[in-house]
Protein backbone atom coordinates (compact mmCIF):
# COMPACT_ATOMS: atom_id res chain seq x y z
CA UNK A 1 0.00 0.00 0.00
CA UNK A 2 1.34 3.42 -0.97
CA UNK A 3 0.29 6.99 -0.17
CA UNK A 4 0.29 10.35 -1.94
CA UNK A 5 0.28 13.54 0.11
CA UNK A 6 -0.62 16.44 -2.14
CA UNK A 7 -0.35 20.16 -1.50
CA UNK A 8 1.22 23.40 -2.57
CA UNK A 9 4.08 23.13 0.00
CA UNK A 10 4.46 26.92 -0.03
CA UNK A 11 6.85 26.28 1.71
CA UNK A 12 7.24 22.72 2.99
CA UNK A 13 7.66 22.55 6.79
CA UNK A 14 7.68 20.12 9.72
CA UNK A 15 3.87 20.09 9.75
CA UNK A 16 4.04 18.37 6.37
CA UNK A 17 7.14 16.30 6.95
CA UNK A 18 6.66 14.98 10.48
CA UNK A 19 2.96 14.38 9.96
CA UNK A 20 3.73 12.46 6.77
CA UNK A 21 6.37 10.42 8.59
CA UNK A 22 3.98 9.51 11.40
CA UNK A 23 1.19 8.75 8.96
CA UNK A 24 3.41 6.40 7.00
CA UNK A 25 3.89 4.42 10.21
CA UNK A 26 0.21 4.52 11.17
CA UNK A 27 -0.91 3.22 7.78
CA UNK A 28 2.08 0.87 7.37
CA UNK A 29 2.75 2.27 3.90
CA UNK A 30 5.57 0.86 1.80
CA UNK A 31 6.07 4.34 0.33
CA UNK A 32 4.67 7.82 0.92
CA UNK A 33 5.09 10.42 -1.84
CA UNK A 34 4.87 14.17 -1.33
CA UNK A 35 3.10 15.39 -4.47
CA UNK A 36 3.38 19.17 -4.95
CA UNK A 37 1.00 20.84 -7.37
CA UNK A 38 2.02 23.48 -9.86
CA UNK A 39 -1.08 25.70 -9.92
CA UNK A 40 -3.63 24.84 -7.20
CA UNK A 41 -7.21 25.36 -8.33
CA UNK A 42 -8.78 26.02 -4.90
CA UNK A 43 -6.15 28.41 -3.49
CA UNK A 44 -4.90 31.89 -4.24
CA UNK A 45 -1.60 32.54 -6.00
CA UNK A 46 1.46 30.95 -4.41
CA UNK A 47 4.26 32.86 -2.71
CA UNK A 48 7.19 30.75 -3.87
CA UNK A 49 7.93 29.74 -7.45
CA UNK A 50 7.67 26.21 -8.80
CA UNK A 51 11.47 26.01 -8.84
CA UNK A 52 11.83 27.24 -5.26
CA UNK A 53 9.16 24.91 -3.86
CA UNK A 54 10.71 21.93 -5.60
CA UNK A 55 14.22 22.83 -4.39
CA UNK A 56 12.95 23.13 -0.81
CA UNK A 57 11.23 19.75 -1.02
CA UNK A 58 14.40 18.14 -2.31
CA UNK A 59 16.36 19.69 0.56
CA UNK A 60 13.79 18.48 3.08
CA UNK A 61 14.03 14.88 1.92
CA UNK A 62 17.71 14.81 2.92
CA UNK A 63 16.43 14.86 6.52
CA UNK A 64 13.41 12.62 5.81
CA UNK A 65 14.80 9.86 3.58
CA UNK A 66 11.83 7.57 4.31
CA UNK A 67 9.61 9.97 2.31
CA UNK A 68 9.62 10.28 -1.48
CA UNK A 69 8.80 12.97 -4.05
CA UNK A 70 6.32 12.68 -6.92
CA UNK A 71 6.66 15.54 -9.43
CA UNK A 72 3.86 14.69 -11.87
CA UNK A 73 1.69 17.63 -10.83
CA UNK A 74 4.38 20.26 -10.42
CA UNK A 75 5.69 19.37 -13.89
CA UNK A 76 2.32 20.09 -15.48
CA UNK A 77 1.93 23.33 -17.39
CA UNK A 78 -1.79 23.56 -16.59
CA UNK A 79 -3.89 23.57 -13.43
CA UNK A 80 -3.54 20.56 -11.13
CA UNK A 81 -6.53 18.25 -10.89
CA UNK A 82 -6.25 15.34 -8.48
CA UNK A 83 -8.43 13.08 -10.61
CA UNK A 84 -5.89 13.24 -13.45
CA UNK A 85 -3.10 12.20 -11.10
CA UNK A 86 -5.19 9.39 -9.60
CA UNK A 87 -5.87 7.93 -13.02
CA UNK A 88 -2.14 7.98 -13.84
CA UNK A 89 -1.19 6.45 -10.50
CA UNK A 90 -3.75 3.66 -10.87
CA UNK A 91 -2.19 2.71 -14.22
CA UNK A 92 1.37 2.83 -12.82
CA UNK A 93 0.53 0.81 -9.67
CA UNK A 94 -2.28 -1.55 -10.72
CA UNK A 95 -1.71 -4.00 -7.86
CA UNK A 96 -1.35 -1.43 -5.07
CA UNK A 97 -3.87 0.04 -2.67
CA UNK A 98 -3.59 3.79 -3.22
CA UNK A 99 -4.14 6.28 -0.39
CA UNK A 100 -4.72 9.95 -1.20
CA UNK A 101 -3.96 11.99 1.92
CA UNK A 102 -5.86 15.25 2.34
CA UNK A 103 -6.73 17.65 5.14
CA UNK A 104 -10.17 17.87 6.73
CA UNK A 105 -10.67 21.29 5.12
CA UNK A 106 -10.13 19.77 1.68
CA UNK A 107 -12.32 16.78 2.51
CA UNK A 108 -15.17 19.09 3.46
CA UNK A 109 -14.87 20.77 0.05
CA UNK A 110 -14.34 17.58 -1.94
CA UNK A 111 -17.65 17.80 -3.77
CA UNK A 112 -16.35 20.92 -5.54
CA UNK A 113 -13.30 19.10 -6.93
CA UNK A 114 -13.27 17.99 -10.55
CA UNK A 115 -14.91 14.54 -10.97
CA UNK A 116 -15.02 14.04 -7.20
CA UNK A 117 -17.70 11.36 -7.64
CA UNK A 118 -15.06 9.19 -9.38
CA UNK A 119 -12.37 9.31 -6.70
CA UNK A 120 -13.55 6.14 -4.96
CA UNK A 121 -12.76 4.16 -8.11
CA UNK A 122 -9.06 5.06 -7.91
CA UNK A 123 -8.05 5.55 -4.28
CA UNK A 124 -8.75 5.43 -0.59
CA UNK A 125 -8.98 8.78 1.17
CA UNK A 126 -6.99 9.34 4.34
CA UNK A 127 -8.19 12.49 6.08
CA UNK A 128 -6.07 14.57 8.46
CA UNK A 129 -7.67 16.98 10.93
CA UNK A 130 -6.15 19.87 12.82
CA UNK A 131 -7.37 20.32 16.41
CA UNK A 132 -10.98 21.48 16.44
CA UNK A 133 -11.75 20.54 12.84
CA UNK A 134 -14.75 18.32 12.19
CA UNK A 135 -16.21 16.51 9.22
CA UNK A 136 -18.98 18.75 7.94
CA UNK A 137 -20.15 16.44 5.17
CA UNK A 138 -20.91 12.77 4.68
CA UNK A 139 -18.41 10.46 3.03
CA UNK A 140 -20.14 10.39 -0.34
CA UNK A 141 -19.25 7.40 -2.51
CA UNK A 142 -16.69 6.10 0.00
CA UNK A 143 -17.21 3.54 2.73
CA UNK A 144 -15.84 4.18 6.20
CA UNK A 145 -12.75 2.27 7.36
CA UNK A 146 -12.45 1.98 11.13
CA UNK A 147 -8.78 1.00 11.08
CA UNK A 148 -5.93 1.29 8.56
CA UNK A 149 -5.62 -2.46 8.06
CA UNK A 150 -8.89 -2.40 6.13
CA UNK A 151 -7.28 -0.15 3.50
CA UNK A 152 -4.84 -2.85 2.46
CA UNK A 153 -7.64 -5.33 1.77
CA UNK A 154 -8.96 -3.53 -1.31
CA UNK A 155 -7.42 -1.14 -3.83
CA UNK A 156 -9.80 1.81 -3.39
CA UNK A 157 -13.13 3.07 -2.09
CA UNK A 158 -12.59 3.61 1.66
CA UNK A 159 -12.16 6.75 3.75
CA UNK A 160 -10.10 6.62 6.93
CA UNK A 161 -9.80 9.43 9.46
CA UNK A 162 -6.21 9.37 10.70
CA UNK A 163 -5.61 8.93 14.43
CA UNK A 164 -2.07 10.30 14.43
CA UNK A 165 -1.54 13.33 16.68
CA UNK A 166 -0.71 16.01 14.15
CA UNK A 167 1.82 18.81 14.44
CA UNK A 168 -0.24 21.97 13.91
CA UNK A 169 1.88 24.18 11.65
CA UNK A 170 0.70 25.88 8.48
CA UNK A 171 2.55 27.39 5.55
CA UNK A 172 0.73 30.66 6.23
CA UNK A 173 2.34 30.69 9.70
CA UNK A 174 5.74 30.37 8.06
CA UNK A 175 5.04 33.11 5.54
CA UNK A 176 3.85 35.40 8.32
CA UNK A 177 7.20 35.11 10.05
CA UNK A 178 9.13 35.44 6.81
CA UNK A 179 7.46 38.55 5.45
CA UNK A 180 6.44 40.48 8.55
CA UNK A 181 9.82 42.22 8.46
CA UNK A 182 11.33 45.44 7.25
CA UNK A 183 13.51 43.53 4.82
CA UNK A 184 11.28 41.41 2.64
CA UNK A 185 12.29 37.80 2.26
CA UNK A 186 14.70 37.77 5.21
CA UNK A 187 14.16 36.19 8.62
CA UNK A 188 14.02 38.88 11.31
CA UNK A 189 16.52 38.50 14.16
CA UNK A 190 13.63 38.57 16.68
CA UNK A 191 11.72 35.83 14.92
CA UNK A 192 12.78 32.21 14.61
CA UNK A 193 11.76 29.40 12.33
CA UNK A 194 13.64 26.84 14.43
CA UNK A 195 11.30 23.94 15.15
CA UNK A 196 9.09 24.83 12.19
CA UNK A 197 11.39 24.03 9.27
CA UNK A 198 14.46 21.87 8.65
CA UNK A 199 17.67 23.86 9.02
CA UNK A 200 18.53 23.28 5.36
CA UNK A 201 15.35 25.11 4.32
CA UNK A 202 15.89 27.97 6.78
CA UNK A 203 19.32 28.46 5.25
CA UNK A 204 17.80 28.34 1.77
CA UNK A 205 15.18 30.96 2.64
CA UNK A 206 17.86 33.28 4.01
CA UNK A 207 19.46 33.36 0.56
CA UNK A 208 16.32 34.54 -1.27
Amino acid sequence: MIGFFGGSFDPVHFGHLKNAQQLKRELDLSALFLMPCRAPVHKKALTFSTKQRLEMLELALHDFPNLSLDTREINRTSASYSIDSLKEIAIEFPQESICLIIGMDSFNQLSSWKDAEMFHQYCHLVVLARPGEKNKRNIGHFSHAKNPKELACQTSGLVYFAQTDLLDISSSDIRGILFNTSQEGKIHTQQSLDGLLPKRIINYLQTL
